[in-house]
C-alpha cells in the first residue's frame, strides 16, 4: 500500500503545484482567474477574496502532501477541495454557464462534464492515497516503490494538467460545406 500512497501523493502534488504556477504566472492570469470564480456564481465582491483563498488551499495541498507526517491532512484537504470546486462547476453547468476552465491558469475551455469527471477521479486519487496510508506498515517507502510511484504519477499529472488541450486535439474538425461541382 505504500506504492498507492506515495503515487497518489505525488500526482496530487504535481496536479496542484501546476494549478497554483498556471495562476499565479502572470497578474493578468491571476486576474482572469479571479474573473472567472465570478462567472461560478460567486459575487463579484467575494471573487479576489475566494480566489486567493482557493490558490492557498492549493499550495496548502502541495506542502501537506510532500511531507510524510502531514501527508493525511493534505490528502483529506485535496479531496474536500475538489468536492467544493467539482459542486461549483455542476452548479453552473446545472445554471446553464460555461466559463472558462482556469483550473491552470490561461486555459479558454468552457467547463463541461470532462472537468467533473477530472475533478471526480483526483478526490478518489485522494482518498486512496489515504487509504494506503493508513493501511501501510513497515519502513518508508523503498527507492523501487518512489521509482514506480513517479513513472505512474508523472504522466497521469501531465493528462490531468493538460487534459483540455488532449480533448481538442483528438475532437473531430467541423467538415467544411462543399461546393457545388463547377463553381470555383
Amino acid at each position: 500500500m505504500r506504492a498507492l500512497e506515495v503515487t497518489a501523493r505525488l500526482l496530487l502534488a504535481l496536479v496542484f503545484l501546476a494549478a497554483v504556477v498556471g495562476k499565479l504566472r502572470t497578474r493578468e492570469g491571476f486576474a482572469e482567474f479571479v474573473g472567472s470564480v465570478g462567472q461560478f456564481g460567486v459575487p463579484r465582491r467575494w471573487a479576489g477574496p475566494v480566489a486567493r483563498l482557493a490558490v492557498a488551499t492549493e499550495a496548502a495541498v502541495v506542502l501537506l502532501v510532500a511531507v510524510g507526517r502531514t501527508a493525511p491532512i493534505g490528502l483529506l484537504l485535496a479531496a474536500g477541495l475538489l468536492g467544493v470546486l467539482t459542486a461549483a462547476i455542476v452548479r453552473a453547468l446545472r445554471r446553464g454557464a460555461r466559463p472558462a476552465c482556469r483550473c491552470f491558469g490561461a486555459a479558454d475551455a468552457p467547463v463541461g462534464a470532462r472537468h467533473v469527471a477530472r475533478n471526480v477521479l483526483l478526490a478518489v486519487v485522494a482518498l486512496l492515497g489515504l487509504l494506503g496510508w493508513a493501511t501501510a506498515t513497515g519502513p518508508p517507502p523503498s527507492a523501487p516503490t518512489l521509482l514506480l510511484a513517479a513513472g505512474v504519477a508523472v504522466p497521469l499529472a501531465a493528462v490531468v494538467v493538460r487534459l483540455d488541450d488532449l480533448v481538442a486535439l483528438f475532437a473531430p474538425t467541423p467538415s467544411r460545406p462543399s461546393r457545388p461541382a463547377g463553381r470555383h
